[in-house]
């Protein structure tokens, strides 16, 4: 089974059936757009109404008014023909332009609707999903959608009206040729469904093959892709992969824009033959001398039969398009199915962020980057449980386990150790990037799961090692930590964090566009950027995730200095690999295979804790320094 965690996962898709809910929650997307959809139908159902009257003034033109010679009946007749040629247009017109409406704004907030859930979903989603997929789902899915969500409402009413009333107008005039011109269609129906199933399987790994290409195209197109693949000469290798994936797109493509093809032939060819053989019926009782039909009514019975076959044409090849755009549907609404982990409490407990003291507490911390047993966010197994789920629970491994300790207001707590050893995972539950599995995080004696996550994001503040900037002006970047703030605070916090001649040094100074994941700047640049953004923010407790690893010795002295008046009165955690940075902390968590080994200050930890020591003599190159006992 599953676990509750996992992901879309699209190997097995072409092979599932189409789910019962898909129609209806196509459907529930336009409930908004109810009464244009209503004004909609009747213009759609008044257009039906005047091409029925079309034939049948046609029919009272050649059987009464010519052959009585009645020229103001003929006047008259022509006249209402005009007329109702006219309306039929503009109601087209009107029905067109409010019915386009409608379905872009339906793809409009589908594709709002997909990108808010996006957004509330945790981060082991997008460790775990190609952004390729994100994009091709988000973008290229709902652009695929337009079609369907545009005009197939009012087509299906229109197609459906005209082929309903045309029907009954034939059986009115003779139910002999209707049989004749009628009796081969189910046969159509039947194969239309066969052709519909293909195209939505088809569409599945096209849209499949189109994730792939989107995701390689941002891996190697990126800078950093550009970047390793020029100084490991793998172009080459990157150009035939991508012909590859190309080519199969290419080829995919093809077969879905083709399939049922000569089966769409074959019907035209049918529609355009099939008034040839009711003229010869009607013309074969005509010379017979039968009274049961009239010139008239067999010229407006091939007029209906004409007006009927294509829009049961389009009705056919719609549906075939549904079940290809179905197809589409699915993909995204299983992205909407996905539920977010990490979400705001019911009644979630209000903390003042001008009033916070700072005490992070963790309290029995435990977590795990898979469901266990007894986790916040999966059943409680009973003690009693069968060998089999206890196997299970045994197989998931802690990344976190039984982690205690208290971050004094206003203090430095450091969190040390090796790499893997839990250090930013445990920053990321004080954040709730993810949420403990057993234990409790707390600020102020207040669990983090009982705050909305707007309350604590202005409580605590992040810098990473990653600096992440967008394509944006520097003085953009310096405001995402507080979109109010004047010019005057943005030059403020960018002083405070030792970037402001750096920036003023720049082309267009603070409106300097940053590039791509600001690769226009240095690393040093961009960690002062993110620096001057938490500045901004002003968070009571702040979370320094290697903020300074990968730092020159001038930029890190830069950034301790902006640091040490940026930490001044606030709660601090800083995660650190480089033990320079955390030496005078107020006290030093050593952490190992996700557990608080030791702890103390750095003078304690030398004599102490053989982790701290080994750590201290591999980064700082010092001789074997004999334990204190």
């Amino acid at each position: 089974m599953r676990s509750r965690h996992a992901y879309p996962d699209e190997s097995d898709l072409p092979s599932r059936p189409l789910r019962s809910g898909t129609l209806r929650r196509v459907w529930g997307l336009f409930t908004p757009y109810r009464l244009q959809l209503v004004i909609v139908m009747i213009l759609v159902l008044a257009s039906a109404g005047l091409g029925i009257a079309l034939p049948l003034l046609i029919a009272r033109v050649i059987d009464v008014a010519i052959p009585t010679g009645d020229r103001d009946q003929l006047i008259l007749l022509v006249a209402i023909m005009v007329a109702t040629t006219a309306l039929s247009g503009a109601l087209s017109l009107i029905q067109t332009q409010l019915n386009t409406t409608v379905g872009l704004r339906v793809m409009q907030d589908l594709r709002q609707a997909v990108y808010q859930h996006l957004q509330r979903l945790p981060l082991r989603f997008f460790t775990s999903t190609r952004t390729g997929d994100i994009q091709t789902r988000l973008a290229s899915d709902v652009a695929g959608t337009q079609a369907v969500l545009t005009d197939t409402v009012s087509n299906l009413v229109s197609n459906s009206a005209v082929v309903v009333s045309s029907v009954i107008a034939m059986l009115i005039i003779s139910w002999q040729l209707s049989l004749v011109a009628l009796g081969i269609i189910p046969f159509f129906v039947l194969f239309t469904v066969r052709v519909g199933r293909r195209r939505r399987v088809l569409t599945r790994d096209t849209q499949r093959s189109l994730a792939d290409l989107t995701a390689m195209t941002g891996e190697t197109l990126s800078v950093s892709g550009i970047v390793l693949a020029k100084t490991f000469a793998r172009e080459a290798e990157h150009r035939e992969k991508f012909e590859r994936n190309n080519r199969q797109l290419t080829e995919l493509s093809i077969r879905q824009q083709l399939v049922g093809r000569v089966f769409f032939v074959v019907i035209q060819t049918f529609f355009g033959i099939a008034p040839a053989a009711v003229w010869l019926i009607g013309g074969f009782l005509l010379t017979g001398g039968s009274t049961a039909i009239t010139i008239g009514e067999v010229v407006a019975f091939t007029t209906l039969q004409t007006r009927l076959l294509f829009p049961l044409a389009g009705l056919l090849n719609r549906g075939v398009e549904v079940s290809g755009a179905l197809a589409l549907f699915e993909r995204i609404f299983e992205y909407m199915d996905t539920r977010p982990e990490i979400v705001d409490p019911s009644n979630p407990v209000h903390v003042d962020p001008a009033g916070v003291r700072g005490e992070v507490r963790f309290e029995k911390a435990s977590f795990a980057y898979e469901p266990r047993a007894g986790s916040a966010g999966a059943p409680v197994r009973p003690a009693e449980s069968d060998d089999r789920s206890q196997a299970t629970e045994r197989e998931v491994p802690f990344a976190l386990e039984e982690v205690d300790f208290v971050a004094e207001p206003g203090r430095l707590t450091a969190l040390v150790g090796p790499s893997g050893s839990g250090k930013t995972t445990a920053g990321y539950l004080l954040v709730r990037l993810y949420d403990v599995s057993r234990g409790r995080v707390l600020i102020d004696g207040v669990d983090v799961r009982q705050m909305a996550l707007a309350n604590l994001n202005r409580i605590v503040g992040v810098v990473t090692q990653d600096t992440f900037l967008f394509h944006a002006s520097v003085a953009d970047h310096l405001r995402y930590g507080r979109p109010q703030a004047t010019d005057d605070e943005i030059v403020e916090a960018a002083r405070a964090a030792q970037i402001h001649e750096t920036i003023m040094a720049m082309p267009d100074g603070y409106q300097t566009v940053v590039g791509e994941r600001g690769y226009r700047m240095s690393g040093g640049e961009r960690q002062r950027i993110a620096i001057g953004r938490v500045i901004l923010a002003d968070p009571r407790i702040l979370l320094l995730d290697e903020a300074t690893s990968s730092l020159d010795s001038i930029s890190e002295r830069l950034i301790q200095d902006a640091l040490s008046r940026l930490m001044r009165g606030r709660t601090t955690i800083a995660i650190a690999h480089r033990l320079s940075t955390v030496l005078a902390a107020d006290c030093i968590l050593v952490m190992e295979h996700g557990r608080i080994a030791d702890r103390g200050r750095h003078g304690q930890l030398i004599e102490t804790s053989d982790t701290y020591r080994r750590l201290y003599r591999e980064q700082f190159g010092v001789p074997e320094i004999p334990a204190s006992r």
